[in-house]
């Protein structure tokens, strides 16, 4: 059972209830023609910071953000990247995309993939094995270009920090086009083109696209150039791939050009009829009535991911590219390549596709199957590497006085590392970083997770920048292998709240020293974080009609989430432990029952199913000691289906986030947000989240 320790010197979890002036909720609610519940939402949130235009914007979009794309990088990258393009299609020379092996570089890599296939060209794809080389271009991948014959390089989601490696390309007769939406570092690499929206000087919507987001754009310049009218069906296709990018790696919802983009693409994942899509979506086992942003982010995105955390190749564990096989799907576009590239144990399949036949349903199934089979291995070794991380707790951390969580393990695998470090986090409520050491390598893998209040990248690249400035000699770098012999490599990205990083044991102490250092500057403030609740509720108002409210801002996620209510004096009734078999004995999950107080009258016995995600050992102290005292929730309302087949039907479900007895109100507070109302900002984004300053790759 996971120990509890006392945080409260360093953090204080609150709720607040945030407080609005109803009178300017009665002026947005008719200016803007909402509910009032939605004109209160946008008041808590601050949205668009009582501009008008901006409010506007939020609620509905520019159809045009869809298509735009001249934003995404300098005027001159773009052209160049377009241009050469359509050369390589023109004169049939075979293209390598090279993917990043998380859920954003899989999605941009397929829409470049399926997109060139679309036009006529040969594309072949690649991910780096994330347990051995980590992320971006890796010397391996140029050398199989090389061996394939390509004259082309596209990278997805990776690529604006690896000077090494494009250099290493370079020397080898290629021309690599990085297309990305990471933070630039002070050496750009010599690509032939660097496709990135941090190239223009100003801000501009597309600043805050994922990486998919930039690939899809990119894509559009591409069928543009060459005249091609893009069909219908095809376009749903990309926008139901795009759509995972900013799920996947949390970019701002604030962002109209996101907003868009995963609208219309939540839309299209709904109704696709590919079958890799639809595949994937069936594995997952999501009960959700209709898939939304964040039933996207719990139930497809892990097991998209899943498969780049552990894959090996050599070791025949599937890695990423098993994931962009089964998203093409339907396509009709494997054919390209005649399958070269695909996975051993699919080959089968394959071998129907390239006697044309359309793959069925089942054949999908079966390749979907698989990616769901890794992700269960994924769990198990996240799992092992949790219960070492518990002995390890005792002697290397001390909660009273750690700002940061580290903890120092061997062997582990780095694919999945990132995973646990994220639990660390929310176990401790402060920032947590694994740091991992390896049989036979002088190099240490670390990975770095965050609360929404610290970025934790900024910090650890100003590490960088003084042990660089005190040594003469970049801190974060590994060592890899090619053809022709060693080289060293940048080893260095993330986002605000989740990066990653290798560096050569020998720097450990001083890079441990100078990281307490900088978190020692913090003030206490930024370790205190807390749920915004959008405001009380009563029982009754829980129904269809609310969530049918909601919905009407879909979609929710980074910097909009899905809005939390509190209820009072509730009862709940006796629980019951779930999660995945590799987690009960840690902080399983919780179901349970909400219904009135029973020491409330006039209540009518309704009941509401529940669910506690990470809950069960706080419920177990709370209510299963005491289930006859009345209690205090904070929740989403969810709409899920029970049953199966006719029998199916729609309920309502509460995502109980907390759970506190009624007259233990310590930290319960109210939060007054004014309207504001400023002079036009620069910035579009819109009061994007800090997350949106990515710059490379997580662990």
């Amino acid at each position: 059972m996971t120990k509890v320790y006392n945080t409260e010197s360093l953090h204080r979890e609150r709720w607040h209830v945030t407080e609005v002036d109803q009178l300017a909720v009665q002026e947005y609610s008719e200016k803007f023609g909402l509910d009032p519940l939605l004109a209160r939402l946008l008041l808590v949130r601050n949205i668009g910071d009582g501009q008008d235009e901006d409010i506007w914007g939020f609620i509905n979009p520019p159809e045009n953000l869809l298509t735009h794309y001249t934003d995404i990088t300098s005027d001159d990258d773009l052209s160049n990247a377009v241009t050469r393009i359509v050369t390589a299609l023109r004169e049939g020379q075979k293209i390598m995309v090279n993917g990043d092996p998380d859920a954003d570089g899989i999605s941009g890599a397929t829409i470049l993939v399926a997109s060139i296939r679309e036009l006529g060209g040969q594309a072949f794809y690649e991910f780096p094995t994330r347990s051995k080389e980590g992320h971006g271009l890796q010397p391996r991948i140029v050398d199989d270009s090389v061996r394939l014959g390509c004259r082309l390089i596209i990278t997805s989601d990776c690529g604006s920090k690896d000077v090494e490696s494009v250099d290493y390309a370079n020397s080898q007769g290629l021309d690599v086009i990085i297309c990305d939406h990471h933070v630039l570092g002070k050496n750009l690499p010599k690509c032939h083109a660097l496709v990135n929206p941090h190239r223009r000087s100003e801000t501009t919507f597309a600043r805050g696209l994922s990486g998919a987001g930039v690939s899809y754009k990119l894509a559009l310049a591409v069928f543009d150039a060459m005249g091609i009218t893009v069909s219908s069906e095809f376009m749903d296709y990309l926008l139901a791939l795009v759509a995972l990018g900013p799920i996947s790696d949390r970019m701002s919802f604030l962002n109209p050009m996101n907003r868009i983009l995963v609208r219309e693409g939540v839309r299209a994942l709904n109704a696709t009829r590919m079958e890799g899509l639809r595949a994937l979506k069936e594995v997952s086992r999501s009960n959700y009535t209709e898939l939304k942003s964040r039933e996207i982010g719990r139930t497809i995105v892990p097991r998209l991911n899943a498969p780049g955390r552990i894959g090996d190749r050599d070791e025949g564990i599937p890695d990423s590219r098993i994931v962009l096989d089964l998203l093409l799907i339907g396509t009709g576009s494997q054919n390209a390549e005649k399958a070269q590239q695909v996975m051993e144990q699919f080959s089968a399949v394959l071998e129907l596709e390239k006697k044309g036949r359309a793959v069925s349903p089942t054949e999908a199934l079966g390749e979907a199957a698989v990616v769901d089979e890794v992700n269960e291995k994924r769990k198990f070794i996240t799992s092992k590497i949790e219960d070492e991380i518990d002995d390890l707790i005792q002697t290397q951390v001390d909660p009273s006085v750690d700002r940061i969580i580290i903890i120092r393990g061997r062997n582990w695998n780095p694919g999945v590392i990132g995973i646990d470090t994220d639990r660390l986090k929310d176990r401790f409520l402060r920032p947590a970083m694994i740091l991992t050491e390896y049989d036979g390598s002088d190099y240490i893998r670390g990975s770095v997770r965050s609360i929404p209040t610290i970025n934790m990248y900024a910090i650890i690249d100003r590490v960088g920048e003084k042990f660089e400035l005190a040594n003469g000699a970049p801190l974060f770098q590994t060592e890899v292998d090619t053809q022709f012999g060693k080289r060293i490599i940048n080893a260095f990205g993330g986002h605000a709240q989740a990066c990653g990083f290798t560096l050569h044991s020998k720097n450990v102490p001083l890079f441990l020293e100078l990281v307490r250092a900088e978190m020692s500057e913090l003030p206490l403030e930024q370790f205190e974080y807390s749920y915004e609740i959008l405001d009380t509720i009563q029982f009754h108002q829980i129904n269809f009609e609310i969530v049918k409210k909601i919905d009407t801002l879909v979609p929710y996620g980074q910097a909009f989430e899905y809005p939390i209510f509190y209820l009072k004096g509730c009862s709940l009734s006796r629980g019951r432990a779930f999660g995945n078999k590799y987690q009960e004995a840690r902080t399983p999950h919780v179901e349970f029952t909400v219904s009135e107080s029973l020491n409330r009258k006039g209540g009518n016995g309704r009941r509401l199913d529940s669910v506690g995600f990470g809950l069960w050992e706080k419920y177990s102290s709370l209510v299963n000691t005491n289930p006859f005292a009345p209690f205090d929730i904070i929740f989403f309302i969810e709409l899920v289906k029970k049953g199966r087949g006719r029998q199916a039907r729609d309920m309502l479900r509460l995502n109980v986030l907390d759970i506190r007895r009624s007259e233990d109100t310590h930290g319960i507070g109210s939060r007054k947000r004014k309207r504001r109302r400023k002079k036009k900002k620069s910035d579009p984004q819109m009061a994007d989240s800090v997350s949106n300053t990515s710059s490379g790759n997580p662990a």
